[in-house]
């Protein structure tokens, strides 16, 4: 076998993204920021988009998610999307709630290079 044949079948696969978030604006600039760390990324507006989003694309391994939005709110979406998916990493993020304590959390706004450690060390935690 060439090196280089053994060498992508030794690389772990990019990982899968997903951001939702209500503010279309802070989705989209968190989108950019994950397409830098992830392979692909998905978004959903809210909870029950996100579950949808979840159910089409099961590959997807880190989400990063607002806590208050309408229909369904990133707490309710974490625990019904980790009843399907126990291994999804989820970075919550919100600028009036917290989640659980043992939640990876963010303060909004964050500074880009916050977003992208918190990413990263989510991604570096074995599922």
């Amino acid at each position: 076998m060439s090196e280089s044949l053994h060498q992508e079948r030794a690389c772990p696969p990019h990982p899968v993204g997903m951001v939702v978030d209500d503010d279309a604006l802070v989705r989209e600039a968190v989108v950019a920021i994950l397409e830098e760390l992830c392979g692909e990324v998905y978004e959903a507006s809210d909870g029950l988009e996100g579950l949808e989003v979840l159910e089409h694309h099961p590959d997807i391994s880190v989400v990063v998610t607002d806590i208050t939005m309408p229909r369904l709110d990133g707490i309710g979406f974490a625990r019904l999307a980790r009843r399907e998916h126990p291994g999804l990493k989820v970075l919550f993020v919100s600028g009036r709630q917290h989640p659980p304590a043992c939640e990876e959390f963010l303060t909004k706004p964050f500074p880009r290079r916050a977003l992208v450690c918190a990413v990263q060390h989510l991604l570096a935690v074995p599922p």
